[in-house]
């Protein structure tokens, strides 16, 4: 079990860069008591101060970027995974674009505890610029998703009308767990409602890849 915190500077702006992570600050292994095991890394990142250096490699991904112009956004993220969709929103409210249908579904162990950025997703649904906002809590007691496949799968005849118009999808996590997961969830939702076999719905999220209709930011 891990209890965690997050630090981000202010939003992107045009000289500015936003990121966000996790700050480790304790275990519990086998259901024990909480032990003091700050994070490395985490812990140096938080310990600075505004002004100091960060050294960073960037990374492309050139595909993963929202398009406003299409049948809609849906962004699947789970712990800080759900950071590059503060910009996708922000560019969606900054366009002017109020008809963009946008279902955004996050995930993360406990709902008070790791909920990164609930607050600024909450204003955008309020604002309807968020037009769909769906969580899952892992380890929370009576949570009725635990994964976000799990809102996918109960949620998926919604999805498929997503889909039968052309709604783009942007997936950021892990790839181990949460990218092959959804990943697998879209195939099953594609072989019940489109009635296909399961190589005719890896052959359709083939080249909705290909179409950059189905978009990954996802890491080991």
């Amino acid at each position: 079990h891990v209890t965690s915190d997050h630090v981000t500077s202010d939003h992107v702006t045009s000289s500015s860069i936003s990121f966000v992570f996790n700050h480790v600050t304790s275990i519990r292994e086998g259901g024990g008591e909480w032990g003091d095991v700050p994070g490395v890394c985490t812990s140096w990142l938080r310990s600075l101060n505004t002004g100091d250096p960060i050294y960073i490699y960037r990374r492309k991904n050139e595909s993963f970027r929202p398009d406003t112009t299409g049948g809609g956004l849906i962004m699947i993220g789970a712990g800080t995974g759900v950071a590059p969709f503060l910009g996708f929103l922000d560019h969606v409210q900054e366009s002017g674009m109020s008809d963009v249908r946008t279902l955004l579904i996050t995930g993360n162990r406990y709902k008070d505890l790791d909920s990164i950025y609930a607050d600024y997703f909450k204003e955008h649904s309020d604002s309807e610029v968020l037009t769909h906002y769906r969580t899952a809590h892992s380890r929370d007691e009576g949570s009725q998703c635990k994964y976000v496949q799990d809102i996918l799968s109960r949620d998926s005849a919604e999805i498929g009308k997503w889909l039968d118009s052309n709604a783009r999808i942007f997936v950021c996590g892990d790839a181990k767990g949460l990218g092959a997961a959804v990943f697998s969830t879209f195939k099953t939702i594609l072989c019940d409602l489109k009635n296909v076999s399961e190589s005719e719905a890896l052959q359709i999220l083939s080249e909705m890849k290909k179409n950059k209709q189905y978009c990954e930011d996802i890491w080991s």
